[in-house]
C-alpha cells in the first residue's frame, strides 16, 4: 500500500523533479574543460541547497572511463577535451519527498560506438515506458528492456530496471528480474536502463514516472535526446 502514492504525494515527488530539472540545466553550463569529478559534484550540491531543498543522495559524477562503474564516487580527475561520457545522476530532496534522474552526456563529439550505446538504451527506456500500465508484472516491463540492450550486442545491465521512489530514493519495489511486484496506478518509479562497459565508459539514462491513469507520466523532464557539448 505505501508504494501507491497519494495526489497530494505525487505533487510533492514532481516539485522534488522540478528541483533536479533546473539543475540539471544550470550544471550544463559549468561543463568545462579542466574540471574535476570532484568540483561539478559540489556544485551540484550547492545548487540543489540554493533551491532550499536537500540531498536524495550524493551525486554521481563520472567523466570518461569512470562511467562504467555503477556508483562511480567522484574524484580529482579532470575533464579533458573530447573526454567523450559524462555521466551525472542526482536527486533533490523537498518538503521529504525524493526525485532521482541520471543524464549522461558527451564531451566533444560522440563516436560512432557511443552513439549507439546512447540510442541502444534509450530505445530500452522507450520499450520499457510502452509496456508501464496497471497490473503489468514489473518483471516484463524490466525483461523487455534487459533484451533489447542484448539483442543489441551489448552486456545487460547489472541492476534493476527501476525502483519505487518516496521519502526515501530507494523504496521496497523493484522492476528487476526477481520481482514479482504488479505495477499499479498511483506508484511512483524510475526506468533506468543502462550499458556499462569496463575500461570503455558507459551510459544510464533515468527518469521518475507515476502510473497514473494507465500510463507512465515523467515528473523528470529533461531532455534525453543525445548532446554533445
Amino acid at each position: 500500500m505505501a508504494a501507491i502514492k497519494t495526489d497530494q504525494e505525487i505533487e510533492k515527488i514532481k516539485k522534488a523533479c522540478e528541483v533536479g530539472d533546473k539543475v540539471y540545466s544550470q550544471i550544463l553550463k559549468k561543463i568545462k574543460v579542466g574540471i574535476t569529478e570532484k568540483e561539478l559534484s559540489r556544485e551540484i550540491v550547492r545548487l540543489i541547497r540554493k533551491e532550499s531543498a536537500s540531498l536524495s543522495f550524493r551525486p554521481i559524477v563520472a567523466f570518461g572511463k569512470n562511467a562504467y562503474e555503477i556508483h562511480h564516487k567522484a574524484n580529482e580527475t579532470k575533464l579533458r577535451k573530447n573526454h567523450g561520457f559524462i555521466k551525472l545522476d542526482l536527486g533533490a530532496k523537498l518538503d521529504g519527498y525524493c526525485s532521482d534522474m541520471t543524464r549522461t552526456v558527451f564531451f566533444g563529439k560522440a563516436t560512432k560506438k557511443q552513439k549507439k550505446i546512447y540510442q541502444t538504451v534509450s530505445e530500452a527506456q522507450k520499450r520499457a515506458m510502452r509496456l508501464v500500465e496497471d497490473k503489468r508484472k514489473a518483471f516484463d516491463v524490466d525483461k523487455i528492456a534487459r533484451d533489447y540492450i542484448t539483442s543489441q550486442g551489448f552486456p545487460s545491465y547489472p541492476h534493476t530496471l527501476g525502483h519505487g521512489i518516496g521519502r526515501k530514493v530507494h523504496e521496497s519495489f523493484r522492476l528487476g528480474p526477481k520481482s514479482k511486484n504488479l505495477l499499479r496506478n498511483g506508484m511512483v518509479f524510475t526506468i533506468e536502463p543502462g550499458i556499462y562497459i569496463k575500461d570503455y565508459g558507459g551510459v544510464r539514462i533515468e527518469d521518475t514516472f507515476v502510473l497514473r491513469n494507465n500510463k507512465p507520466e515523467p515528473l523528470t523532464k529533461s531532455d534525453s535526446s543525445l548532446l554533445q557539448l
